[in-house]
């Protein structure tokens, strides 16, 4: 798809690169949104060698793969994108993307999704769940699968806000996804998932408040990955909005919403933090 994230605001746009793909995805994404907002782009890309110890082989390493972002990165450069570049080496390189993107001053992170399976996740660290847990920025995961432009955006917003802190990002989500969708010219629908011992769910509320006709919105009872991703399926939406829990929730071995409903959609995932 061509983008998924808001225009507004969009100055600087962080890209993680893999040293491991012949196309990268998230570059493209990015380069959309550079293209449309005079945003510049900051393009990061870390290694993970044999052994950091060894300096000659860590310089040769970096020094080759400096090489092939400044390659890639002349078209983008050619239409008078504004970017810089940084190569970095670390024995954890999953650590190392989530502290050079929260450490940004970039306004949104862009990066290619890794869709592990749930019990992976639960017993190994994983670049995307890393950087969920340790980034408070928006966050764009890109499917390299997804399509180009997507005809659907299906927002993700919670029925029963705890506080103060769910109710605003309930907003924030819901502004967003509106956006987005005028952006992409997309229909734009709106899920939530309750449990059988919340409020009882009024359609026609829930379409007031995400402001779309009762024929857009949607309410599924069970697990709320589960449910978001049944929506999507069933809707083939090509992008999901969904807001990420505040920071005292996460750590979870079983992981948030947000972290678990990546493994579950085939599109691209636009993470909102809370503030």
């Amino acid at each position: 798809m061509s983008a998924t994230v808001p225009t507004a605001e969009l100055r600087k746009i962080f890209v993680v690169l893999d040293p491991q793909r012949l196309v990268q995805p998230a570059l493209e994404k990015a380069e959309w949104l550079a293209r449309r907002n005079g945003a510049e782009l900051e393009l990061y890309c870390t290694l993970e060698p044999q052994s950091v110890a060894d300096s000659e082989a860590a310089a040769r390493l970096t020094a080759r793969t400096q090489a092939w972002i400044e390659r890639i990165a002349e078209k983008p450069r050619s239409e008078g994108i504004k970017l810089s570049i940084r190569v970095e080496t670390s024995q954890n390189w999953r650590r190392a993307i989530a502290e050079a993107a929260a450490a940004s001053d970039a306004d949104m992170v862009v990066k290619t999704s890794s869709p592990r399976g749930a019990l992976r996740r639960r017993l190994m660290e994983t670049a995307d769940w890393t950087l969920l847990r340790n980034c408070q920025k928006p966050i764009l995961l890109t499917s390299p699968s997804g399509e180009e432009v997507p005809k659907v955006v299906l927002a993700a917003v919670k029925l029963k806000p705890k506080d103060d802190v769910y109710e605003l990002l309930n907003r924030r989500v819901i502004a967003l996804a509106h956006r987005v969708s005028e952006l992409l010219g997309a229909e734009l629908h709106a899920v939530t998932v309750y449990r059988g011992d919340e409020m009882f769910y009024d359609r026609q509320k829930f379409a007031d408040a995400c402001g779309l006709p009762r024929n857009r919105v949607h309410g599924v009872e069970g697990a709320p990955y589960e449910g978001i991703a049944q929506v999507a399926a069933q809707l083939g939406a090509g992008a999901v909005i969904v807001g990420s829990a505040p920071q005292p929730a996460r750590g979870s071995i079983l992981g948030t919403t947000a972290e678990r409903v990546i493994d579950e959609i085939p599109g691209d995932i636009l993470v909102l933090p809370a503030t």
